[in-house]
């Protein structure tokens, strides 16, 4: 989804729990009553306007009924190609739909902008419902997605689908943040098997990767963010991710979310801060968040304020020499620019 924002929290604020705390309670407060649907019950202009910002090209009509009637047969007719390039957490979210008799609430941030990407396609509702926010499927097309999803073409493409995702997401890890174009042309090439010049498949390719990855606008086009990068025009340049070739070491570690060079450093922070933190807090997730803010350029004295608000305990000197050695270790998001990638998967 797009960052619409400029946030100027602190280091505090920048963790991953912060932002995603402060994104779930803004979509908390935007939300209106739940419909069933996100076209039923709106006046004219409200229609045209979702219609709008939503990802399907419907033709204008003069009457609300007749703009109704419009998006629902466009609805109907992509349907099954908007179902093979859901994102991961949409396609979860929509078997729970079907299992769930096409309403479920929503537990958590992603489970709030997965729903809203599904309303961006004029799939669901999102509102609160007895007061908690919760998404509805359109009856209407209940029947049509079941059976969008049951189809072997379906999850032969899924299959594929997997493999790029884990490797965007590895690229993401490693560069912080990517030009949107090369991962494109890679959805396009290996889970579509489109021509470039498939204006469709770009279409589709451009609405998977703006629903699975956070987004922003820069001069050059639109970034993919890795969700924990607080800053990036500031923090990272950009990979167009054409050139060279990738170690399948640092490929394989990006996919699991930790590179090689950062597993010990990350297990003895994680180590030292073992029953030290207040309660609900976890030291490996404790210690994933100071690394990812070492990695955007935190000052280490920052790492130290952040570590503060989750201890219960004053800080020791195994906790401070190894989040030394973290803040050291790390790679910077910072300094991709000279180590191009490749976006090819084999």
């Amino acid at each position: 989804m797009f960052r619409t924002w400029h946030d100027e929290a602190d280091w505090v604020g920048k963790t991953l729990s912060a932002m995603h705390a402060r994104r779930w309670a803004w979509g908390v407060e935007q939300m209106e009553e739940l419909r069933d649907g996100p076209l039923r019950g709106l006046t004219g202009p409200q229609l045209r306007a979702r219609i709008e910002r939503g990802w399907q090209a419907v033709p204008a009509k003069p009457m609300p009924a007749q703009q109704e009637a419009a998006a629902l047969r466009v609805v109907l007719e992509s349907l099954p190609r908007q179902a093979d390039c859901l994102s991961i957490r949409e396609h979860s979210l929509v078997e729970r739909l079907l299992t769930e008799g096409g309403q479920t609430a929503l537990e958590d941030v992603e489970d709030l902008e997965a729903a809203q990407a599904l309303r961006h396609r004029l799939w669901v509702d999102v509102g609160l419902c007895e007061g908690r926010p919760a998404a509805r499927l359109d009856s209407r097309l209940r029947e049509a997605v079941a059976q969008a999803l049951d189809r072997p073409d379906h999850t032969a493409l899924r299959a594929r689908l997997f493999t790029v995702h884990a490797a965007i997401s590895a690229l993401l890890y490693i560069a912080g943040a990517l030009d949107d174009r090369g991962p494109q042309r890679l959805f396009m090439q290996q889970v579509l098997r489109a021509p470039a010049d498939d204006e469709e498949a770009q279409h589709l390719a451009q609405q998977y990767l703006w629903a699975s990855y956070d987004c922003m606008d820069y001069p050059h086009g639109v970034l993919l963010v890795h969700p924990a990068l607080a800053d990036p025009p500031a923090a990272v340049c950009p990979l167009p991710g054409e050139e060279a070739g990738l170690d399948a070491r640092r490929l394989l570690g990006g996919m699991q979310g930790i590179l090689p060079e950062e597993e010990p450093l990350d297990s003895r922070l994680a180590a030292a801060l073992q029953g030290a933190l207040r309660m609900g807090e976890d030291a490996a997730d404790c210690a994933r968040e100071l690394r990812w803010l070492a990695k955007q350029g935190a000052p280490l004295e920052a790492l130290h304020s952040v570590l503060a608000t989750r201890l219960c305990v004053l800080e020791t000197q195994e906790m401070r020499r190894a989040l030394r050695m973290l803040w050291q270790g790390v790679p910077r998001w910072d300094g991709v620019c000279d180590a191009p990638v490749a976006m090819t998967v084999h």
